[in-house]
């Protein structure tokens, strides 16, 4: 061998033993890594649980989710789920491990399943950790001070104009159903159950004419502040 095939052959020796060095040093690090992390794990569950009371003075329900503070070391970065209801002027008591736990707090509206009268069970966090929903608590309780969570953000669900017409209609509705039940109504023949209402028959008879759309829904009625099978439903 030449002198410059002995140096490089020499080079390539010690490149091959430089790279062998590193990867050694890399597996190093990552069983140390992994270790961190079990041993981490083990400490968390060990962690006792903090008690916390959630008071809603508010007008509307609200919805509390859970999730990892750190997704890092527990997982779930995009998902939260349902972990109790606090319904409107009530409180409630729950328990987390402060130092792990997230808890976000959505009104329940945000989260309702079309045609059905329960909320989602998860909801997605976007790549940020955030909700797309709107809500009124959202927090790593290992940075909340105390153990009393009171909801103070007002909320009202944004409205089209279609939405603003259909709450005018539902509250109408309600009003003139509560007349005519007031009044005790008309038969089928339009004669009126009481003398004394005789002289508003025909609108009495009218109010069995007006119907309400299909497509006006449980939580439309809910929306528009009339009886709906979602209210009061913790």
């Amino acid at each position: 061998m030449t002198e410059e095939e002995k140096k490089a052959k020499s080079e390539e020796i010690k490149k091959k033993k430089e790279e062998t060095i590193q990867r050694r040093e890399q597996r190093r690090q990552r069983e140390t890594e992994r270790q961190r992390i079990q041993n981490e794990l083990e400490r968390r569950r060990q962690l006792p649980t903090s008690k916390f009371n959630v008071s809603n003075p508010t007008e509307y329900e609200i919805v509390i989710y859970w999730t990892f503070s750190h997704p890092d070391i527990d997982g779930r970065d995009n998902i939260a789920s349902v972990f109790s209801y606090c319904g409107p002027h009530t409180s409630v008591q729950i328990k987390c491990k402060k130092e792990i736990h997230r808890l976000i707090m959505i009104p329940f509206l945000e989260v309702v399943v079309p045609g059905r009268v329960d909320a989602l069970q998860t909801i997605q966090l976007n790549e940020n950790g955030e909700t797309t929903q709107r809500n009124v608590f959202d927090m790593k309780m290992e940075e909340y001070d105390g153990t009393e969570i009171i909801i103070e953000h007002g909320y009202k669900p944004p409205k089209s104009e279609m939405d603003l017409w259909k709450e005018c209609a539902l509250k109408s509705r309600f009003l003139l159903d509560q007349i005519y039940t007031l009044t005790g109504g008309v038969d089928k023949d339009g004669n009126v159950s009481k003398e004394e209402f005789e002289n508003i028959a025909p609108m009495l008879d009218m109010i069995q004419d007006i119907s309400i759309p299909s497509t006006c829904s449980e939580i439309d009625k809910e929306m528009a502040g009339v009886p709906s099978t979602l209210t009061n439903i913790t």
